[in-house]
């Protein structure tokens, strides 16, 4: 996109002041550039779909307050830009569409803070350290692994792994065709 955008400004582009029109390769680079922005945004359209209909089942979400997050301002924008609202929306829609339901993991649920081994929970883990050590069993692994560990049991005593009817559609939703 840098290449293109250089390549253009290079190019003799139109100009209201003088009335000049733009040249055939400055329409030749815009075009590409053009073709490039819609394949990036199909691309990051692409990847959610794509996850959420891998994570639909699952039906487990953990609510995050993202506004809660650190005010550091690299943190927030990789946060932001990730657009979790959007994979959310799309996981509950397309649950639905199969017959399923979310369940949603509480926002103080200490995830990440309890041993998946056996159930201690620790008062405060420091966020530097990646790698969760039980002072109890001595149970170590990795803090995000650990994490998602409880949220799977989580699911199965709320009873959120049951797999739905895979058969069903949009426009079956009993799965029995109208």
């Amino acid at each position: 996109m840098r290449r293109l955008q250089r390549q253009a400004a290079r190019r003799a582009g139109p100009d209201r002041r003088t009335e000049q029109v733009p040249s055939a390769r400055w329409r030749q680079t815009r075009a590409r550039m053009a073709r490039l922005h819609a394949a990036a945004a199909n691309a990051r359209r692409d990847g959610p779909h794509k996850l959420s209909t891998r994570l639909v089942h699952t039906h487990l979400l953990e609510d995050l307050n993202a506004a809660g997050m650190p005010r550091n301002h690299r943190v927030v924008r990789h946060i932001a830009g990730t657009g979790i609202s959007e994979l959310r929306r799309k996981i509950t829609y397309k649950t639905a569409w199969t017959g399923g339901r979310v369940h949603l993991a509480d926002r103080w649920y200490p995830s990440w803070k309890t041993c998946s081994a056996c159930g201690a929970v620790k008062t405060k883990p420091r966020l530097s350290e990646r790698t969760f050590r039980c002072d109890l069993c001595a149970f170590s692994l990795d803090r995000d692994l650990n994490a998602a560990r409880n949220l799977a049991a989580l699911g199965e005593v709320t009873g959120a792994m049951s797999s739905p009817s895979r058969g069903a559609t949009r426009n079956e939703p009993d799965g029995k065709p109208t």
